[in-house]
């Protein structure tokens, strides 16, 4: 079982999540690999749990607006020049992997071989989250997220 608030885990059943949903990430690493980026196993296992959804949240400042993010690294890595990636690999001392777009698609959202997860929009970092799942628990949420410096 996983440990999301009820808001959350409704916000995440609504865009067609459920504790078992698994799918196939050929093709998501198929265009991870050609552009470049590494391809780590907890990377792929949020992918198969997470992938391809679409998820409408309240908007963190913003009452009565929402906000969404997007799980599909295919679209965000189309999104964002690889340098800028290295750029925040420099920042948080890892080597990111692209897995998608927050804040209605401003931000790229990568994560690290250690699972932490970071968003990033030309020279502001955030830390999302400890993990996928905090990550979109912090979005979904509201909560602060640090800017990584």
């Amino acid at each position: 079982m996983t440990a999301f608030s009820a808001e959350t885990r409704a916000l995440l059943q609504q865009a067609g999540w459920s504790e078992d949903r698994c799918v196939d990430t050929s093709e998501y690493e198929k265009s991870l690999k050609l552009e470049g980026y590494p391809l780590y196993e907890v990377v792929l296992d949020f992918l198969k749990r997470f992938g391809g959804l679409r998820v409408v949240y309240p908007h963190y400042r913003v009452k009565n607006e929402k906000d969404e993010f997007y799980i599909n690294p295919t679209v965000a890595a189309a999104h964002i020049y690889p340098e800028r990636v290295e750029e925040y690999n420099e920042r948080v001392g890892a080597v990111l992997c692209v897995i998608g777009e927050a804040f209605s698609y401003h931000m790229t959202v990568v994560m690290a071989q250690d699972g932490k997860v970071y968003a990033g929009y030309d020279d502001t970092l955030i830390h999302l989250g400890d993990s996928g799942i905090d990550a979109i628990e912090a979005l979904c949420s509201g909560r602060n997220m640090p800017e990584v410096q």
